[in-house]
């Protein structure tokens, strides 16, 4: 069986076509199902009209509600939907028919023929896409979300496409054990950071315009989420490996600004060619110290070196845009009389803001996606309130 959960607030005017057509979708792939909804007090009467299509009759969609007094958040929504639920395979989706409910029966198939233990609905792969309702304001923001989860969690999110995504299905069986604490709105985040799934599959679908209603996403929830990624970079280990990540950085500047000092000040190198093989020499030294200290957890003995000119070359090509910025910059400065050590200096913080802010999925993506310590031992249950 799967149990879908639709968290709701002030969901009326949709929450019946909602559920007919995610009912209709899932028996039409022959599944087994059932749709609980999720209401922190709605005031416009949306359980009482969940309440009353689930009592049709034997012809009618499975629904159960679940209340729950004041708007304690949909995340925790879901959790409490999820403990209730009776389905071995769980999932949510949004009331308010952004999410089509036809997308539903596309998800159970890709979940069920490939055997992975997620299947998200996605945006951003091939077939998928936003409503052209939505305004580049808000496609900014979402694509900025997306990069941002995957710039703080890279060994976790570089490789899913749409890691922000509301709508997905997973296997009861690999959140056992596994203590979900969301803050905020962006669930699957918390799935994908802390269980044990083997391989995850994503599905095309077009999310939709708003029909009815307004919608949730505020100043508050854009905290949240920050405070979301904060809270699971801490819980799964990734802070560490930024840490170690940031002080091969710090050493690969300082190698490269001594050695465009040395060739250029001191050796009287051309300083074109001192910065060209001071910004090489420095890449070098970050590729080793990450493949020996920063990544080393994916290989042991042998297997270590298997691919390691490969990944240099993918370190190498993922870094080139970064270097030429950071060229570029040394030499103009220079020649605008900015002082040698100044002018290297400034063409490294460049080059490193450049891959800190558009490359960092890439470059960690070199060697690895998901570490084992990315895994978080405890029961799986909501905690707390947003």
């Amino acid at each position: 069986m799967i149990s879908i959960v639709l968290p709701t607030y002030n969901e009326a005017g949709v929450i019946q076509e909602t559920l007919r057509r995610a009912n209709a979708s899932l028996v039409g792939a022959g599944e087994a199902v059932e749709l609980i909804v999720v209401d922190d007090s709605s005031a416009d009467g949306t359980a009482e009209l969940a309440e009353a299509l689930g009592s049709t009759g034997s012809n009618g969609p499975a629904v159960r509600v679940v209340r729950r007094p004041g708007r304690q958040g949909l995340a925790t929504a879901v959790l409490a939907g999820w403990a209730a639920a009776r389905g071995e395979i769980l999932g949510v989706m949004d009331a308010d028919l952004q999410h089509p409910p036809e997308a539903l029966a596309s998800l159970a198939c890709a979940l069920r023929s490939t055997g992975a233990d997620i299947a998200i609905a996605s945006r951003y792969v091939p077939g998928g896409a936003s409503s052209e309702r939505w305004r580049w304001p808000r496609r900014l923001m979402s694509a900025a979300a997306t990069h941002l989860a995957a710039s703080v969690m890279p060994w976790t999110f570089a490789k899913v496409h749409d890691p922000m995504s509301g709508m997905f299905l997973v296997r009861r069986s690999v959140l056992q054990g596994v203590e979900l604490n969301p803050v905020g709105y962006k669930l699957l985040l918390e799935v994908l950071a802390k269980a044990p799934y083997r391989e995850l599959v994503e599905v095309p679908y077009i999310f939709g315009g708003r029909e009815h209603g307004a919608s949730k996403l505020g100043a508050r929830q854009s905290l949240e989420y920050l405070a979301h990624l904060a809270r699971l970079a801490r819980s799964t280990g990734m802070v560490a490996g930024w840490v170690r990540y940031g002080l091969v950085g710090l050493l690969g500047a300082a190698v490269d600004v001594g050695l465009v000092d040395l060739l250029a000040g001191r050796c009287e190198w051309p300083l074109y060619l001192a910065a060209f093989v001071a910004i090489q020499i420095a890449v070098i030294s970050n590729f080793i110290w990450h493949d020996l200290g920063t990544f080393s957890f994916p290989r042991a003995g042998a297997l270590r070196y298997a691919r390691l000119l490969s990944r240099f070359l993918q370190y190498e090509k993922t870094c080139l845009a970064g270097a030429l910025l950071n060229l570029a910059t040394t030499l103009l400065l220079a020649r605008a009389r900015v002082p040698l050590l100044w002018a290297a200096t400034l063409g490294v913080a460049a080059g490193g803001v450049w891959n800190f802010s558009l490359n960092v999925p890439r470059i960690w993506k070199t060697w690895s996606s998901r570490p084992p310590s990315a895994l978080v031992p405890g029961t799986f249950a909501a905690r707390g309130r947003e």
